[in-house]
């Protein structure tokens, strides 16, 4: 009975001996709350979104990205499944055949240097692979009409890499489709301080000319006097007493050398 009882408590030490070890490796393995798995999420800022019921608003605005390249199918707002890209190997594989009958047909491709929100980070070390939900910008695109479709966009890395992925070369990597927008902060452009907008330069008060007295012809002025006026005429008639010049518009008829009429 003793021997027994021995044996049962030896089998049971080297079971538990055995667990130990595996209990440890499992608590060291890579989960979703690594510091590199943070650092990503640090890195791409989610937006918190209202009630689609209510307009689908934005209620805390976070990373704007870019896209960077075609094959993103967007969903409305309240879709359940997502169009589903894929980035593998340097390709962007867009939603399959399959994919497209569960989303339904109310889709709309999302086009390159489109800005879009992200609404979640999903990490997956053990798969190798980072999903980003992304919502139309709809403030950032300039669209009079809003729509906030969404879509879901997949990488896939290496197996086993992702692990020991430096952060910069993740983002390097998501940047080929979607890439920081950092000209946008918070969907909104910012706005220069009155102390940073340039002065604009002021002009002095334009400066207006009197404007030139009529000339002015008048009886009994000499030939002399009207010429200093109105220049040499176009034409000179001589009738001895009577001398007419004639301008362009105007004929000055002159007696003995006087003004005596002007047509």
């Amino acid at each position: 009975m003793r021997r027994n009882l021995s044996t049962l408590l030896s089998a049971i030490a080297v079971l538990v001996a055995a667990l130990i070890p595996w209990n440890q490796a499992r608590a060291q393995s890579p989960s979703q709350n690594t510091p590199l798995a943070a650092q990503i999420k640090a890195l791409y800022k989610v937006t918190k979104f209202g009630p689609v019921a209510k307009g689908f608003p934005v209620l805390s605005p976070g990373t704007v990205l870019v896209i960077r390249k075609e094959g993103i199918l967007g969903v409305p707002p309240a879709n359940v499944a997502f169009g589903n890209s894929i980035y593998r190997d340097g390709q962007l594989h867009p939603p399959t055949a399959g994919n497209r009958t569960i989303i339904g047909n109310v889709t709309r491709s999302l086009l390159v240097g489109e800005r879009v929100y992200v609404q979640t980070v999903d990490v997956t070390l053990k798969s190798d692979r980072i999903t980003l939900i992304i919502v139309e910008c709809d403030s950032c695109n300039g669209v009079s009409k809003l729509s906030s479709f969404k879509s879901m966009v997949t990488f896939e890395f290496a197996k086993g890499s992702l692990t020991t992925a430096d952060p910069a070369e993740i983002e390097n990597t998501i940047g080929q489709i979607l890439s920081i927008d950092n000209s946008s902060a918070g969907g909104q452009q910012p706005q220069e301080s009155s102390a940073e907008q340039p002065k604009q330069q002021q002009q002095p008060p334009e400066q207006h000319s009197p404007p030139p007295q009529p000339l002015t012809i008048q009886l009994g002025q000499t030939v002399d006097e009207v010429r200093a006026a109105l220049g040499q005429p176009d034409k000179i008639v001589n009738l001895g007493a009577k001398l007419i010049y004639v301008y362009k518009d105007l004929k000055v008829t002159f007696m003995n050398g006087k003004v005596a009429d002007a047509q």
